[in-house]
């Protein structure tokens, strides 16, 4: 419970309760989550930013952190993060046979925006933000 306090650290109060819900719900239903990251500092942005641009791997985020209002994850102007990537537990986090639509059908009903139904990018499963 600290550990995932303090990843929840600095992120909005009801997206916090939100996200507790949803991985209190996936463990009764014997999938667990864990918390992957809730606010990120700049530094954070870009370096996920450059990951499939001028860093080794796939791109990841299509925000460079220059404008922190898009940077659902950094502090917004409430001074809070709006944004937490979620994962589910085990050998294979990101895996596409996980329940990720059961991922994304929670987010919905607690008002909250799946990163599964984004359009510019596709395969941020684990994400749910404050719309």
């Amino acid at each position: 419970m600290t550990e995932m306090r303090h990843r929840l650290a600095g992120v909005r109060p009801d997206l916090q309760t939100a996200v507790v819900r949803i991985l209190e719900a996936m463990t009764r239903l014997r999938h667990p989550m864990f918390i992957v990251e809730g606010v990120r500092s700049l530094a954070r942005q870009r370096e996920l930013y450059a990951k499939g641009r001028t860093a080794p791997g796939k791109v990841v985020t299509n925000v460079d952190g220059s404008d922190p209002t898009k940077a659902r994850h950094s502090p917004q102007a409430d001074g809070y993060g709006h944004a937490v990537d979620l994962a589910f537990q085990g050998e294979a986090p990101w895996a596409v046979s996980h329940p990720w639509p059961l991922l994304g059908a929670m987010a919905r009903a607690l008002g909250l925006r799946w990163g599964g139904d984004f359009k510019s990018l596709k395969g941020d499963l684990g994400h749910v933000e404050v719309p």
